[in-house]
């Protein structure tokens, strides 16, 4: 909801633009997790939560790219390569990712399936956080007033 607020201000184009840009970001990351879920990819006991809490997950998910694109357009305020800067931080997250599917692997809260590896879900990782700046960018740039 405060999202929404934030989002409607009058004059604040680019917070609708963030605000759509995040939604499609997390709808992304969601329904990844249900087709890799269906497939026998990606195995998890959030798989076996109620329909309402997977829901939740977008919201969730809306908020955490929210944040990201939050620090990507602070980071473009200030310097005219934030894209590039912008990718070095998704090469600083592929660790970040390796040590948290270490650790939920080694604690089987997390499993692969189908010859799905780590640094796959590196790869996958980079895509979902890479996509609102992605989608905020192509937005913006084709002059879009949400």
């Amino acid at each position: 909801m405060a999202v929404l607020v934030w989002a409607s201000r009058p004059g604040e184009t680019e917070r609708r633009l963030a605000a759509a840009a995040s939604v499609i970001g997390a709808a992304f990351a969601v329904v990844l997790n249900l087709i890799f879920a269906r497939l026998g990819v990606w195995l998890s006991t959030v798989y076996t939560l109620p329909p309402p809490v997977l829901a939740s997950m977008l919201v969730l998910g809306t908020a955490l790219m929210l944040l990201v694109l939050a620090g990507y357009r602070w980071l473009a305020r200030r310097s005219r390569r934030a894209p590039l800067l912008n990718s070095l931080l998704l090469v600083v997250l592929a660790p970040l990712i390796v040590g948290g599917d270490t650790l939920a692997l080694s604690q089987r809260y997390l499993a692969f399936g189908d010859g799905y590896t780590i640094w796959m879900d590196v790869v996958v990782g980079a895509a979902i956080f890479a996509l609102p700046v992605l989608a905020f960018e192509l937005l913006r740039s084709r002059g879009l007033n949400c």
